[in-house]
């Protein structure tokens, strides 16, 4: 007999209404199963023809409506808002496009973290393409962030005179002054937010300008750049000037976008989106260099995952570590030799970092740990001598490890110290970090992550005021709750199921990978690999899958022999195709999700 509203072949515990709750046990996080309508779980399966897991997910996740659901298993470009809602955009694609009319020098000046120089790479390497006239340089850690005076009169002395920052700007007050002293026209394309409301001397392209009618805040300074070439695109066409597609420029859209973790939804899903299967086929030779160096698959689509966790640390190690100029040749150089040669030294300086980034880690989980203890909500640790290239990734370790905001500062030789923080979904640093502005010497970003400078005798001071603006702002918040899409019967996994789930990415920030629950299944044969991680069968019934467990290596010696999983079922290519289950946390069989 089929429940009247249920799907036939999947269980009833999907369409019975569960507390939306249960704690975990001691060491786990707490689990919620994410809930759906039933009719409209149905509803869209019969209208797209989809698999009803995808249909479940759909639905469980807000998406309801058949024409919203179907744009978003086929994201097209078409759906991108238009470039004309852009406040700034009309006169920066009119001042760019003059100079390339007019074969005036255009100065490309960039950040040194991967959207930085991707968006550099982006507009140049269109400008180039258009018979324009470029010279590009990214910033180095050493002279700080953004654009300072002596970069603007050293793009002067070039003979540009036509300066675009991209991601930095929105602030460098002093430096676009000092460059339109020189006669230079500047334009800045920016995603951070604004801690002002005039700019003066500059055309601003940026959402978060309070005239911006574009919907959609989370664009990066690549995504920004793509609009801007795009709307490029249509001003040279109207002159009668050969323009390229700006479509051969999502590969770089793909990685700046990922690699600056921005959230994975509307615009940002669909550039990604396209920009992935671009990147599988780029003609960059870097860039392809440096995929097979992080042992990706060549003239494969590759996933959101590979970008976050092998391509951006490596194209981020050598600006952390002092020079992105490296980085922005790899992704620059047509020269097959030289972007080969950047793309290895790429490789190299993030081996660097690690060991670097190791030594940082250690010391700051110690000190971050003894705030958690006492109860801090906003965890601020200093180290002497730390290296500033890799503060910013010990703050995330912070967040994952202790669930609350974080800030690595490192002190150096001089009274200025400098940090970089990271958040939590629930707190925007813009907001935290805005009423202790009279502590900092500099600070800026977006609501997930910060950079900012501090002297050596506010340091106190200001991790106690970040902490009284953080408390009220997490009350009551614990470890972060691990939200389940549906729960499966192992029967129900086959790789039919992964195909199809594959539609609702790419994954990542915003967009989270959906993630099962199944319940008294038998753990077999479990082993530790790798040092850390924790590889073994589980069965259900008459049906096994391998299963892996990245970073759950300490859980072996309380392993119990039946367990409630947590798991993303997915296709492993390392040994050939095949399915195994990614653990994300497990527990013993007691508790219903």
């Amino acid at each position: 007999m089929i429940l009247a509203g249920c799907v036939p072949g999947f269980p009833l515990s999907w369409w019975v209404v569960k507390p939306a709750t249960v704690r975990a046990r001691q060491g786990g996080s707490e689990w919620s199963l994410r809930q759906a309508d039933p009719g409209t779980v149905l509803g869209l399966q019969r209208a797209l023809g989809i698999h009803p897991v995808v249909a479940r997910v759909l639905a469980a996740r807000g998406i309801e409506e058949e024409g919203e659901a179907r744009d978003y298993l086929t994201p097209r470009l078409a759906q991108l808002g238009p470039p004309t809602a852009m406040a700034g955009m009309e006169q920066a694609t009119q001042r760019l496009g003059e100079a390339v009319l007019q074969g005036e020098l255009v100065g490309i000046f960039g950040d040194y973290d991967v959207d930085g120089i991707s968006s550099c790479v982006l507009l140049a390497d269109y400008l180039r393409r258009a018979g324009g006239k470029v010279t590009i340089r990214v910033a180095c850690r050493d002279e700080g962030y953004g654009l300072g005076v002596p970069q603007a009169e050293e793009m002067a002395r070039r003979g540009c005179t036509l300066l675009v920052l991209m991601d930095c700007g929105t602030s460098d007050h002093a430096a676009v002054a000092a460059a339109t002293e020189e006669g230079v026209d500047v334009v800045a394309v920016d995603h951070h937010r604004l801690t002002h409301d005039d700019w003066p001397g500059l055309v601003l392209v940026n959402p978060h300008r309070p005239d911006c009618g574009f919907p959609f805040k989370g664009l990066t300074s690549v995504g920004l750049a793509f609009y801007v070439v795009a709307s490029l695109r249509r001003f040279l066409e109207r002159h009668g000037h050969t323009a390229p597609d700006p479509r051969e420029s999502l590969d770089l859209v793909a990685l700046g976008t990922v690699a600056d973790v921005a959230p994975l939804q509307r615009e940002n899903r669909i550039l990604v989106s396209r920009g992935l299967m671009q990147l599988g086929r780029t003609g960059r030779p870097g860039l392809r260099e440096l995929m097979r160096l992080a042992n990706m698959t060549p003239e494969r689509t590759p996933t959101s995952d590979e970008v976050g966790w092998r391509l951006g640390p490596r194209i981020n190690a050598p600006g952390r570590l002092g020079d992105a100029s490296v980085s922005l040749d790899c992704l620059w150089e047509r020269d097959a030799g030289k972007g080969i040669l950047s793309a290895r030294r790429c490789d190299v300086l993030n081996e660097q970092r690690k060991s670097i980034q190791a030594r940082v880690e250690a010391e700051a989980l110690a000190l971050g740990r003894e705030q958690v203890e006492r109860g801090l909500a906003f965890v601020l640790v200093a180290g002497k001598d730390w290296h500033p290239g890799v503060v910013g990734i010990v703050a995330s370790r912070l967040v994952n490890t202790y669930h609350r905001p974080a800030a690595a500062v490192a002190i150096g030789e001089t009274e200025e110290a400098r940090g970089s923080a990271r958040s939590v979904p629930e707190l925007d640093l813009v907001q935290v970090f805005a009423p202790c502005a009279d502590l900092m010497l500099r600070y800026g970003g977006h609501a997930a992550a910060a950079g900012f400078s501090v002297r050596l005798d506010r340091i106190d001071a200001l991790r106690q005021r970040l902490h009284e603006q953080a408390l009220p702002m997490l009350d009551g918040l614990t470890a972060r709750p691990l939200l389940l899409d549906a729960q499966l019967e192992l029967s129900q996994v086959d790789s039919t199921l992964c195909h199809e789930l594959g539609r609702l990415g790419p994954h990542g920030c915003g967009n989270p990978e959906p993630v099962f629950v199944a319940t008294d299944v038998v753990a077999q044969d479990a082993r530790l690999v790798g040092e850390h991680h924790l590889r073994l069968r589980l069965r259900q019934g008459g049906i096994s899958f391998p299963a892996i467990g990245f970073n759950m290596g300490e859980r072996l010696a309380t392993l119990h022999d039946r367990l409630d999983i947590a798991f993303c079922p997915e296709l492993d290519d390392f040994r050939g195709p095949r399915l195994q289950l990614r653990l994300v946390d497990l527990r013993p069989a007691k508790e219903e999700p």
